[in-house]
């Protein structure tokens, strides 16, 4: 009887034009709010222990962008600590409609942060991006920072957006590398690296780290891929390890893809860290756990990983509680600073303890 009612209902709903089409609004407008909503209620002590343990860097408002900032690369220069992240005219909730040509629209900002007390000294907003292909409509963002050959390089997320049926959108991410020059506040478009299988049309997460004079490329989690540069000048890569790691596979048992988070760092003196996340679909929307992983320097594979997350999303700041990521992290003497984009509106630091990430690890 349930069903004839409700197989009734739906069939006058199609019949009706005008009825569709509100009926559809609504439906749409559910979908849209209510994970907004489940996130204001849900988040709760989660959120208030994070306020506490956390320090806002920037924020929506932040150098005049109403989208904040997010997804931060950091790295420690000269005793201070850059940050390089992508800011946005408006939040992506409300790039919508006809505030659609905001959609991924802002520039890259720089933070230079005192190392001890980790306010900010100064900022900027990055204007010059030179000697990007001609793509057209395009957004830089994911930024990660490390050294080679005496340069301050960026790795980062170059995405090509088009319209497609009306609707401005993401058609290709490509990884790519630039050199950030501090002193001019310019970012200069180096290459696409070329590696020795094929890519996909979205290539996101890839990390870099240079070893005796050469230049490591972390590809993927699972299989666990690691490259080596084959030739300077075009930035060609070359396989040198590709194994399966079953403790990499699905760490948070969500059954979704396992990413690398952060560039390398040096953990001690034979090891570095690496993070890595899961995504756990959620009704309140996408939630990131994150794991520590330590990487031997001289075999260059994972030997330990941390018994938990080191990081749950949930009670992130923002419209959503699950939005954090972890883009980098700086050792400090006895403790890490884990940097992230939160919401995709702002830019956080936390810090760990050494102990307490030595107390979690286990064997791969």
């Amino acid at each position: 009887m349930t069903n004839k009612i409700k197989d009734t209902l739906i069939s006058k709903i199609k019949s009706n034009s005008y009825l569709k089409k509100n009926v559809l609004k609504i439906w749409n407008a559910y979908h849209y709010f209510m994970p907004f909503i489940l996130g204001f209620i849900t988040r709760g002590l989660g959120y208030i222990k994070h306020v506490f343990q956390s320090k806002v860097i920037a924020r929506p408002g932040t150098l005049g962008f109403k989208g904040g900032a997010f997804n931060p690369g950091a790295i420690l220069v000269f005793n201070e600590i850059l940050l390089v992240a992508k800011s946005q005219k408006l939040p992506w909730y409300k790039a919508r409609g006809k505030n659609r040509k905001y959609y991924l629209e802002g520039n890259p900002v720089l933070f230079l942060l005192d190392k001890e007390s980790l306010k900010t000294k100064a900022s900027h907003v990055v204007k010059d991006c030179k000697d990007y292909p001609n793509h057209g409509n395009f957004a830089l963002e994911d930024f990660r920072l490390f050294q080679w050959q005496g340069n301050l390089m960026v790795n980062h997320s170059f995405i090509t957006k088009e319209e497609d049926n009306g609707f401005l959108g993401q058609t290709k991410v490509q990884s790519a590398l630039s050199v950030l020059d501090v002193e001019n506040k310019k970012i200069l478009f180096q290459a696409f690296p070329t590696l020795d299988f094929p890519l996909q049309n979205f290539e996101k997460n890839w990390l870099y780290q240079e070893h005796n004079n050469q230049l490591l490329l972390f590809y993927s989690v699972n299989p666990y891929k690691v490259l080596n540069l084959n030739d300077d000048k075009d930035f060609s890569f070359k396989t040198i390890v590709d194994v399966y790691v079953d403790k990499l596979n699905n760490p948070g048992g969500f059954g979704t893809l396992v990413s690398f988070s952060t560039n390398p760092i040096d953990y001690d003196e034979i090891h570095w860290l690496i993070v890595i996340h899961q995504i756990h679909y959620k009704k309140t929307g996408r939630c990131y756990y994150h794991w520590g992983v330590l990487v031997d320097k001289n075999s260059l594979l994972p030997i330990k990983i941390t018994s938990k997350p080191i990081f749950s999303g949930m009670g992130a700041r923002g419209r959503l509680p699950g939005i954090r990521y972890i883009s980098s992290a700086i050792k400090k003497e006895n403790e890490i600073l884990f940097f992230a984009g939160e919401g995709d509106v702002y830019v956080t630091v936390t810090s760990k303890k050494l102990k307490e990430i030595d107390s979690l690890w286990v064997s791969i």
